[in-house]
């Protein structure tokens, strides 16, 4: 029936927020709690814990390295089951095992306790609902803007690192590092229980589509340069399954870019702070770095999701995998003057605000059923290459008094991860799809 306003007055009915941009929403806000407290927050926590337990900078890193560690043999069965038991359970469970996770730190008296609650606990909640949950709920909700919507949510990762950073740093300066990892643990078991409510399977369980569209888009090709130019998107009917999709060529050379880098970003950022300090600033200065570092990333977010949308998602990511190279090359050529060292942290979000982007490339690849499987076998290769890259900074570090002969290679490894996004095959469709014209309209790879 017509509305009656409509009828009698010629106003067209206003229209719902599509509910995907809510399922946004609470993943940015999921991925905020993470990223300042854990992502981001792990620097802050770095010196600290150094000095409290009277272990090394290696030894430190070691606790992030096992907690990748943990991802990598959790991302597989982590997947799998965000596609059996959909997002909303994984984010839950997750969101209480990370909120358990930095309040049992906190109470810890040993590095050997801290290292098995880290890695047992804390990494084991943060890989299971913030990662692997909240991304593989956006894939289910976007086709045609995929790439702006992962970026979105990814932003609240940047916006964690912005606002929530410096609130842990004061605590952990002012009160000590367990008095931040207990309220960090409480605040995050209050928040991400609740939004994990908001997340829904899929759209069509809801009576909707994909983007909000109401009527399905026909696939075309459009102009040269554009998005559909390039590789029409797998439509619902066209959805790889997961060994379909390993079977490809294409898939592991994506696992292997995204792996490396994975493993150079955060052989940085575990030591964004100390790197700070290296450079003749202090603790506070450092994370007031760290802060600007997670500013700098959000409008670079935002502009590298719409320029995926527009252009090749994989070549795009690639020139910012060269961002991160320069960073590290300015980083050790620089004298450590504050305005300095924030011109590197604009040259390294450039990099790190591409992680959005590279997700929305694995779903514009493969589609929708098999997301989360495809993400966490992906996620088990980010994690062998990426444990290790902090120890061997923090390594390079006890042995020299100097990060210098560490952050060469780290930008080597951004420039491999350059050269194979930049030459990432697309996957060819599976042999069993009769029509693939057939499906939504395409966003850029």
């Amino acid at each position: 029936m017509q509305d009656r306003s409509s009828a009698a007055g010629g106003a067209r009915p206003r229209r719902k927020v599509f509910h995907g941009w809510w399922i946004v929403a609470a993943g940015g806000i999921l991925n905020a709690l993470a990223g300042g407290t854990y992502w981001h927050g792990f620097s802050v926590y770095f010196l600290p814990v150094t000095r409290d337990f009277g272990v090394s900078r290696a030894a430190a890193s070691l606790a992030y390295g096992l907690g990748r560690l943990e991802g990598a043999f959790e991302g597989p069965v982590a997947g799998y089951l965000v596609d059996r038991l959909g997002p909303r359970t994984m984010i839950a469970i997750g969101g209480v095992l990370a909120g358990a996770g930095f309040i049992l730190l906190s109470l810890t008296r040993s590095f050997p306790m801290f290292l098995l609650v880290y890695v047992g606990v804390l990494a084991l909640g943060i890989n299971t609902g913030f990662n692997h949950g909240v991304f593989a709920a956006v894939n289910q909700w976007f086709i045609r803007r995929k790439g702006l919507a992962m970026s979105l949510t990814s932003l609240g990762n940047s916006v964690g690192g912005f606002v929530i950073v410096p609130a842990v740093a004061a605590i952990v300066l002012n009160l000590g590092w367990r008095a931040g990892a207990a309220i960090s643990g409480l605040v995050i078991i209050a928040v991400a229980v609740p939004l994990s409510l908001v997340m829904r399977c899929s759209p069509e369980s809801m009576g909707l589509l994909p983007d909000g569209d109401r009527a399905p888009v026909i696939a075309s090709r459009g102009r040269a340069g554009t998005a559909s130019a390039e590789l029409e998107h797998q439509g619902p009917a066209t959805n790889f399954r997961a060994m379909e999709a390993m079977k490809t060529r294409a898939y592991w050379l994506l696992a292997l870019a995204m792996g490396l880098r994975s493993a150079a970003i955060i052989g940085v950022i575990v030591h964004l702070v100390p790197l700070m300090v290296w450079k003749g600033q202090t603790e506070a200065s450092g994370a007031f770095v760290v802060a600007f570092f997670a500013f700098a990333t959000m409008p670079l977010r935002l502009l590298l999701g719409w320029v995926g949308d527009k252009w090749a998602k994989r070549r795009v990511i690639g020139i910012s995998m060269l961002s991160g190279a320069a960073s590290l090359v300015f980083l050790l050529l620089c004298g450590g003057e504050m305005w300095q060292l924030l011109i590197f942290a604009v040259l390294l979000a450039s990099a790190e605000a591409s992680n959005g982007l590279g997700w929305s490339l694995v779903g514009d690849f493969f589609g929708r059923s098999s997301f989360g499987v495809l993400r966490g076998w992906i996620a088990m290769l980010q994690s062998f290459l990426s444990m290790g890259t902090p120890v061997f900074v923090g390594w390079v570090y006890d042995s020299t008094g100097s990060y210098y002969g560490s952050l060469i290679p780290v930008a080597g490894v951004y420039l491999a991860s350059t050269l194979v996004f930049w030459t990432l095959p697309r996957p060819r469709r599976p042999s069993r799809v009769a029509n693939p014209t057939t499906g939504y309209a395409s966003t850029s790879l």
